[in-house]
């Protein structure tokens, strides 16, 4: 390959890495981390019923953050459908937090990519609080939470979150 053809996939790269992210990213927060209980909030669902990581103790959960506009979450979605159908008969729950600011997006997202799970959002994007509280610095963004509510991984990729959740299960 010669260099202007390099250097456009380099270019293209970075281009992609930042399409997911938000402005500045601020680092990590003492209190979102392995070991960690989750920090609670409450968000409105696609029937505009309120939801909480609390609705789901006693179950495995995985929280992801993610927008119907990121291409990697697009990218991750397949992954993530595959988990979710070969664990939820052990009671796996997903709960999708959305940083899509506009809800017909956000419902067609969830509709075309066959995201067959819980969704909540309030359509502030990266503003959010619960992206704050969560310190969410780009999507996708999963916290696999156990039954009592501690952080057992933190990833953006699923392939990581699904050897936990297999280990989890064994």
């Amino acid at each position: 390959m010669n260099k202007a053809i390099i250097s456009l996939l380099i270019i293209s790269l970075l281009i992609g890495l930042e399409a997911c992210k938000k402005a500045e990213d601020t680092g990590s927060s003492e209190g979102i981390k392995v070991g960690n209980v989750a920090p609670e909030f409450t968000l409105p669902d696609i029937n505009g019923i309120d939801r909480s990581p609390a609705d789901y103790k006693g179950n495995l959960v995985l929280l992801e953050f993610w927008a119907s506009w990121c291409s990697y979450c697009k990218a991750e979605n397949p992954n993530l459908v595959a988990l979710h159908n070969a664990y939820k008969h052990k009671g796996l729950k997903v709960l999708a937090v959305s940083l899509d600011t506009d809800r017909n997006k956000w419902l067609t997202g969830i509709a075309t990519e066959n995201l067959d799970f819980d969704h909540v959002s309030d359509f502030k994007g990266f503003d959010s609080p619960i992206v704050k509280m969560f310190d969410v610095g780009s999507i996708p963004f999963m916290f696999l939470i156990d039954e009592n509510g501690v952080i057992l991984e933190i990833s953006n990729r699923t392939i990581e979150v699904a050897a936990k959740v297999e280990q989890h299960y064994q």
